[in-house]
Parts: C-alpha cells; sequence; structure tokens
C-alpha cells in the first residue's frame, strides 16, 4: 500500500470525501445517507485510511494511488450502498462479483478489509 496511514495526502482525501457527504443534503440530492454510514465508518479503519477513497454510484472505491481511473490494475474490493442494503463486490465490480449482502454497514466494511487483507478467494454469501 501507497501510504502509511491517515496522514498526508490520503487524508486529505478522507477529509474532502467525508466533508462532501456529511448530510444533510437537499432532498433528492445523489448522495445517499447509506453511503455516509459506510464513509464513517471507513475513515476511521487503518487498512483503508492509507489508500484514497473515491466514490462513484453510491459505491465505496480505494486506490493506492489516489488516481480513482487506475482501478484496472488495483484489484480492490468496492461497497455499493442502496436503501438499506450494503453489497460487497471483488475487482471487477459488479452483481456477479458479490460476496456479502447486508443490512449492517459496519459487516460489510469488515469484510472489505479483510477481502484486502487476505485476498484468497471467497464463498459468495447472500
Amino acid at each position: 500500500m501507497a501510504n502509511s496511514g491517515g496522514d498526508g495526502e490520503s487524508d486529505r482525501a478522507w477529509q474532502g470525501i467525508l466533508s462532501a457527504w456529511r448530510p444533510p443534503h437537499q432532498p433528492g440530492h445523489r448522495f445517499r445517507p447509506a453511503l455516509w454510514d459506510v464513509l464513517k465508518l471507513a475513515a476511521e479503519e487503518p487498512v483503508l485510511r492509507r489508500l484514497f477513497p473515491w466514490t462513484s454510484m453510491n459505491e465505496l472505491h480505494v486506490s493506492a494511488t489516489g488516481n480513482f481511473r487506475d482501478y484496472s490494475a488495483e484489484p480492490f474490493p468496492a461497497i455499493a450502498a442502496s436503501t438499506g442494503d450494503f453489497v460487497v463486490m471483488t475487482h471487477p465490480w459488479g452483481l456477479d462479483r458479490v460476496v456479502l449482502r447486508t443490512t449492517a454497514p459496519a459487516a460489510a466494511l469488515a469484510c472489505m478489509v479483510r477481502l484486502m487483507e487476505d485476498p484468497a478467494p471467497v464463498t459468495r454469501v447472500e
């Protein structure tokens, strides 16, 4: 991993994403509260805090380089958040790569971290 911990450039990236996603938002805004729940937890997780966060379509992704366009070379998992449902996907992300579907943001985050620490093949859980 590129950074030693939540300091420097990655820390600024986390602060920026938390600031952007922090509620309240206007009704109908594209930022959904479910992803905010994941982001708050993720920002406290040392494994993730060393990386650069980025979001897309209410999904949390991380990058070692800080350039989200490097995602094809970085096989990190992602979390998709919708109303009351969190889905952890392995790379390349998609519904055919779901390893966990849960209603608990902490469980989704723990699964993401576990996949990053031990990238061995996992059994999918629905």
